[in-house]
């Protein structure tokens, strides 16, 4: 079980580098309100493949993805699977 738990460590520390690579590039947001929600800005995804790939270039994600295709392959996932707004707002909005 300590090996499987450990992938499933890398996997997650992965997506959550590609969040990062997503959110600088603005292609996905932090809600001003709401620290832990992340959503959809309806920016291209490609710009995020640019800012990763800068960063894969210039060394500074350190080991933590495969190769290049494992990095825009995590970018991808996390990018299709993001909300489309806040998920906290929405609920909020919706108990009004």
């Amino acid at each position: 079980m300590g090996q499987v738990k450990r992938e499933l460590e890398r996997v997650e520390a992965r997506r959550g580098k590609a969040t990062e690579i997503a959110i600088e590039a603005h292609v996905l947001r932090v809600c001003q309100f709401h620290e832990d929600a992340v959503y959809e800005t309806g920016g291209d995804v490609v710009e995020a493949y640019k800012v990763g790939n800068a960063r894969y270039d210039k060394d500074s994600l350190g080991k933590i993805f495969l190769s290049r295709r494992d990095m825009t392959d995590h970018i991808k996932y996390v990018v299709e699977n993001a909300a489309m707004e806040c998920w906290a707002c929405a609920k909020n909005r919706e108990d009004d």
